[in-house]
């Protein structure tokens, strides 16, 4: 007892101003670093172990039953979880001269005779702290790799994902180019008609009799004026459209309407170009179908579909069929015209696609485009169903109450 009171006495203000500084400059670096670097750890470690030491020597004058090695356990931990196992192998050899040196000896005596009892329990301390070492250094790596492990995985993840976004923009930037070079054109198209069928008319007031210029030949003149002025209305009216789903700028005022009304009304506006087009429609909306609907929206979706039926449809007689559905409004458009393969089905509502590729067949190729997303505004959905050459048949399905 008296042994462990020498060394109290004669070691506390050494050890203690070591430990005081050391552990100053440790948790000041821990604070800005983490972790720590290596080097101050163990520098530092001079310090945590001379406080140890101070706080051995008082437990054990009172509990001389206690090992001093249990109180040394914990900064040779702390070392290596921080630096690593050959720091804290250094630890503990350090750990091993302070508790021997400090505690085991008295303090005037310079001989160090070591006994059995303190070379078993030296003995049992470094393997018991090499191996608690050991496993926290190999804890820690395995932490550390399957940290890296998840973000590697994460990276992985990430890059496929840019990679895809990054094609997904590629291929939309081409079929954008595409759409422009087919807008321009189409455009461009009506514009030079109008204009060659006004100049003419110009040329024939100015340098032709009157009396040789017919009414007949004015009002062929101006009904093709007419017919591409149309034609221009409904391009221009498209890209409007086309600009307010992009900017997300759409917005429905519903009501409560018809639709089975809606469908006749809009027929009705097809009856001109159905004659000239020798082609017939068939209407199957006997019942009312009512529900909250955008009636601008609608009336343009059904314009698109029956559009498209005319003008793939050879000619061929179109059915539309609306029914009430589960509380939700059902349209059936079918034709027997040049069909949809089952590749282009899959792409004919993205923005700038277009069913066919053939210059003989006009527009801006937005049509599908646009209903797809007015029927995706009134919470509902467009399925197509088509074979090449055996015509295609396109169904709508509405809910009747849209949601709040």
């Amino acid at each position: 007892m008296r042994r462990f009171r020498e060394a109290s006495t004669l070691g506390v203000q050494k050890w203690m101003r070591i430990g005081i500084i050391n552990l100053i400059f440790l948790m000041r670096d821990f604070f800005k670093t983490s972790p720590p670097s290596p080097f101050i750890i163990i520098l530092s470690y001079f310090g945590l172990c001379g406080a140890t030491a101070v706080i051995a020597a008082f437990v054990l004058a009172f509990f001389s039953e206690l090992s001093p090695f249990l109180l040394f356990l914990p900064t040779i931990l702390f070392v290596t979880w921080y630096a690593g196992f050959t720091p804290g192998c250094i630890t503990i050899i350090v750990s091993l001269l302070s508790i021997v040196g400090l505690l085991y000896y008295p303090v005037n005596n310079p001989l160090l005779t070591f006994s059995l009892n303190i070379a078993i329990e030296s003995g049992i301390f470094v393997m018991v702290a090499l191996y608690s070492s050991y496993l926290l250094d190999k804890t820690k790596k395995q932490d550390i790799i399957t940290k890296y492990q998840k973000k590697l995985h994460q990276n992985k993840y990430l890059i496929e994902t840019l990679e895809k976004n990054y094609e997904n923009a590629q291929k939309e930037i081409k079929a954008r180019d595409q759409f422009l070079a087919i807008a321009s054109h189409e455009l461009k198209t009506p514009v030079t008609s109008m204009l060659l069928q006004v100049q003419s008319a110009i040329h024939n007031i100015r340098n032709v009799s009157l009396a040789n210029f017919s009414v007949a030949n004015l009002l062929k003149m101006l009904e093709g004026t007419e017919q591409q002025s149309t034609r221009l209305s409904k391009m221009v009216n498209d890209l409007l459209n086309l600009s307010l789903i992009t900017t997300g700028r759409m917005e429905l005022e519903l009501e409560e309407i018809d639709i089975s009304q809606i469908v006749k009304d809009v027929t009705d506006n097809f009856t001109e170009k159905l004659q000239k087009e020798n082609m017939k429609i068939t209407i199957d909306a006997q019942k009312p179908v009512i529900g909250m609907f955008d009636k601008v929206r609608i009336a343009q979706a059904i314009t698109n579909l029956i559009s498209n039926a005319i003008k793939y449809g050879n000619g061929q007689p179109i059915g539309i069929k609306v029914e009430n559905s589960h509380n939700h409004a059902r349209l059936y458009f079918k034709d027997g015209g040049i069909g949809i393969s089952k590749d282009q089905q899959k792409r004919i509502f993205e923005r700038f696609e277009r069913a066919v590729t053939s210059r003989e067949y006009q527009g801006l190729g937005v049509g599908l485009y646009i209903t797809n997303q007015i029927v995706k505004a009134h919470n509902g959905k467009i399925t197509v169903d088509s074979q090449t050459n055996k015509g295609t048949s396109f169904i709508i399905e509405l809910p009747l109450k849209q949601k709040e």
